[in-house]
């Protein structure tokens, strides 16, 4: 099963590596109703959550029905984009559908997924450590 990770902190760039790994698309993430840039975070978008959520995906979703319950539960808008950044036209489509399209292209695999990993690891550690507070100072 695959899961997505949405942290507050997470930027939309990251969050379009996710996508790019897990469901071999690209994603527009809007905040207020025009395109988000790279470098914003989630909470910016939206995201009203404040720590690591960990999402199932149910690939037997629509391209569609995906969209609006993502929109939904996390309160910021996205949009499935293909390779070329436009997005699907066929919104019916099932996840399933898209992931094997692209997979079948395309056995080898995410070069990136390591890449993500650590930067995904590094945000979660970041917000840790600010949450314990400021580090005492020692000369």
């Amino acid at each position: 099963m695959k899961v997505l990770k949405l942290h507050p902190l997470m930027t939309v760039s990251l969050l379009q590596m996710q996508f790019q790994r897990l469901l071999s698309c690209n994603i527009a993430v809007y905040m207020r109703n025009s395109p988000a840039n790279a470098f914003d975070t989630l909470q910016e978008a939206g995201f009203l959550e404040n720590m690591l959520i960990e999402y199932p995906i149910d690939e037997t979703l629509s391209l569609r029905e995906f969209e609006e319950e993502l929109e939904d539960r996390f309160n910021f808008t996205l949009e499935l984009c293909n390779k070329d950044n436009k997005p699907f036209t066929n919104k019916s489509m099932h996840l399933f559908q898209l992931i094997k399209g692209i997979s079948d292209v395309a056995k080898t695999g995410y070069a990136n997924g390591n890449e993500y990993n650590i930067q995904l690891e590094r945000l979660i550690n970041l917000h840790n450590n600010n949450r314990q507070g400021p580090q005492p100072f020692s000369c």
